[in-house]
């Protein structure tokens, strides 16, 4: 009988300090789920594309630059030309640098970037904690596999219909943990024209024709 009680007092001073464990525990997780802001997908960036100097190595090799009107941690170029068409680029830059708004280089800021070569994407992070403030811009260089602009191969046979130019598009991630794109980002400046080649015309055999018909009309 003593040892029922004594349980039933134990539990009874057990009891409230259990629940106030929960609550704290409680109270901690709220503090914390309160202190990771929501992804929220506001953010808006723009850029541009620019031919870079072709080297033997990278003969259409392209510069290109963004910033937005928030911070972000990462970022991804998509480059495409056809469906399907997996190998659009053929190298990159690793390192990309970030410049502030009056063109100088940052040291507290950068991106490391990756990715399949040939591939269609590059991957790109500002690593642990690190981020691009607004409106600092971020530059780096790409080479294609073939030109940007449309194009016909050298040595394609006559009548081949031009490649279709690349498309860059832009998708970035902010300072919320939100993915926002994609953006596009363009040639400066138009590409030239290009139309299809050719096919040789056809040689009339007139002279043999006329020849048959008077040597006709003699018989």
């Amino acid at each position: 009988m003593l040892h029922r009680k004594a349980e039933r007092r134990a539990r009874i001073r057990w009891a409230p300090a259990a629940l106030a464990f929960a609550v704290c525990g409680y109270l901690l997780a709220q503090s914390a789920l309160a202190a990771v802001p929501t992804p929220e997908s506001a953010t808006l960036c723009g850029g541009t594309l620019k031919r870079a100097k072709a080297t033997p190595d990278d003969p259409n090799l392209l510069n290109y630059k963004f910033n937005c009107n928030g911070g972000i941690s990462a970022y991804t170029l998509i480059v495409l030309r056809k469906p399907n068409d997996f190998n659009t680029i053929d190298d990159f830059a690793s390192s990309v640098s970030v410049f502030d708004s009056t063109g100088n280089p940052l040291s507290t800021a950068s991106f490391s970037c990756a990715g399949e070569i040939p591939g269609y994407g590059i991957n790109c992070n500002a690593g642990a904690g690190g981020s691009m403030a607004s409106p600092d811009w971020a530059e780096g260089t790409f080479d294609t596999t073939d030109p940007y602009c449309p194009n016909i191969p050298k040595g394609a046979p006559a009548g081949t219909k031009p490649e279709p130019g690349a498309v860059v598009e832009l998708v970035v991630t902010d300072s919320t943990g939100a993915e926002d794109g994609p953006f596009r980002l363009r040639l400066a400046g138009k590409c030239p024209a290009v139309h299809a080649n050719a096919k040789p015309k056809a040689s009339k055999k007139t002279g043999s024709k006329t020849g048959t018909t008077k040597a006709a009309r003699r018989a």
